[in-house]
């Protein structure tokens, strides 16, 4: 089974986009989609340096970090664990437009739910 990092401020609420469709299920729903998925998660917070402590101890397929506007920190956290690890590092959340995020983090994937998630092959 495949390991998965998920980054995220324990726990958020449900997410809907404008029309009013869920981007993102909120942190206990998630994981359960994700395990059902096929992904064994282990969750961690998004202050720094512990995803990258947490990812070099498990040394996990992915890692998904979930990204608000009201935590700007999962972004630092997101474009930092890109720079700093082999991981290959999804954000879910809030769609990552700005240039700002793309010049810092230009290998993360920006995913508009959890289902975008691709197992590793």
């Amino acid at each position: 089974m495949p390991k998965l990092l998920f980054v995220t401020v324990i726990p958020t609420d449900e997410v809907l986009t404008k029309e009013g469709k869920v981007r993102f299920p909120g942190t206990e729903k998630a994981i359960e989609e994700l395990t059902a998925a096929g992904w064994e998660v282990t969750t961690c917070g998004v202050d720094w340096p512990e995803p990258l402590t947490v990812a070099n101890e498990i040394k996990p397929d992915a890692a998904l970090v979930s990204t608000y506007k009201r935590v700007p920190r999962s972004r630092d956290c997101a474009s930092m664990l890109a720079r700093m690890s082999e991981v290959p590092v999804y954000t879910v959340g809030v769609l990552q437009k700005d240039d700002a995020f793309r010049t810092m983090a230009p290998t993360v994937g920006v995913l508009k739910n959890i289902g975008e998630l691709p197992l590793p092959e």
